[in-house]
């Protein structure tokens, strides 16, 4: 195995609008070593709140690409696989701003890939510092569905497919899928699909255990009955191509991702939208809110014990490194 100091790694940061966010994802990875350790590159999408100038005047040592505001997430993410391929990569990271590696975590990821073959290696990420409760990371995939799931430390867990927040893939994947496709899913989901594209061309999706991250839930994200936002203001958000509920793109996702049941997928998840409508209107949103953490906390519950009933975390790490 090649040493991972000798390994051309370049981790791309889709930006856009977000100047203190992504100030303070450059900040943090300044301060861990990472801003000199690798190549930084930032795809800033349009950015009109002084984003360009101030990555110009305070990280002067990063790779700056710009757009037109068009690109959107998965855009954005293509330009820098792009470049860093261009430039000779071996390995490419995709990092949302909004997500805080920890020290070694970056490293700890490339290594995963560069001991096995066909591998695409995740972080664990969770809500706050404490790494108590598990936000973004691997997905598992049934017939209609997927779910995230949580990967305790001193454990490897294979999955489905990923969450783009923290993922390391090796240069070959592109040479073998192509880049994701951003024309079709500009924005949300991108990620899942592309990484469950991969698994089916014979990659092994891992999270690791070990690789933590801080990244707090998109609140868009958050169950539609129990969200903050207004009812009304995710109607609207459907037709832009920022939801994951955008008609193109979702029937993209759907048959991509569900074959046969893709029709069923797309048609039951605008049902349930219009059902979550009644329920607002009928509910207050803190008893809504109440529901969700009850249903949260049965599900961390179940979660945790049928990973100990599962998995001796230890022997699935040995197990999996001896493949």
């Amino acid at each position: 195995m090649q040493h991972t100091n000798d390994l051309l790694v370049f981790i791309i940061i889709p930006v856009h609008n977000r100047k203190s966010i992504t100030f303070s994802c450059l900040k943090h990875l300044r301060e861990i070593g990472d801003l000199c350790r690798y190549q930084i590159v930032v795809v800033d999408d349009g950015s009109t709140d002084g984003t360009f100038t101030m990555l110009e005047e305070d990280f002067p040592e990063v790779t700056v690409l710009s757009g037109d505001g068009d690109l959107w997430w998965a855009g954005a993410i293509v330009r820098g696989m792009e470049y860093a391929i261009e430039h000779g990569a071996d390995y490419f990271v995709w990092l949302n701003d909004d997500t805080f590696p920890s020290v070694g975590t970056i490293k700890r990821m490339v290594a995963e890939c560069a001991e096995h073959t066909k591998i695409i290696a995740s972080a664990q990420c969770y809500s706050a510092q404490n790494l108590q409760y598990p936000t973004y990371g691997g997905h598992k995939k049934s017939l209609t569905s997927t779910r995230l799931i949580f990967t305790p430390k001193n454990s490897l867990v294979e999955c489905d497919c990923l969450s783009g927040n923290l993922v390391c893939f090796p240069k070959i994947v592109v040479d073998q899928l192509g880049f994701p496709p951003a024309d079709k899913l500009p924005h949300c989901l991108a990620d899942i699909a592309y990484t469950w594209q991969a698994k089916k061309y014979g990659y092994r999706l891992r999270v690791i255990g070990d690789a933590t991250a801080v990244c707090e839930f998109n609140p868009s994200e958050e169950g539609w009955a129990s969200s903050p936002i207004s009812m009304k203001a995710r109607w609207k958000e459907i037709f832009t191509l920022k939801s994951n509920l955008y008609p193109p793109a979702f029937w993209y996702f759907c048959r991509k991702t569900y074959d046969q049941l893709a029709l069923f997928v797309f048609v039951r998840m605008y049902l349930n939208f219009i059902l979550f409508i009644i329920l607002r209107a009928l509910l207050p949103v803190s008893i809504l809110q109440k529901i969700r953490d009850l249903k949260n906390i049965l599900y961390k519950d179940q979660l945790s014990k049928e990973f100990a009933s599962s998995f001796d975390a230890n022997s699935v790490e040995m197990e999996m490194k001896n493949k």
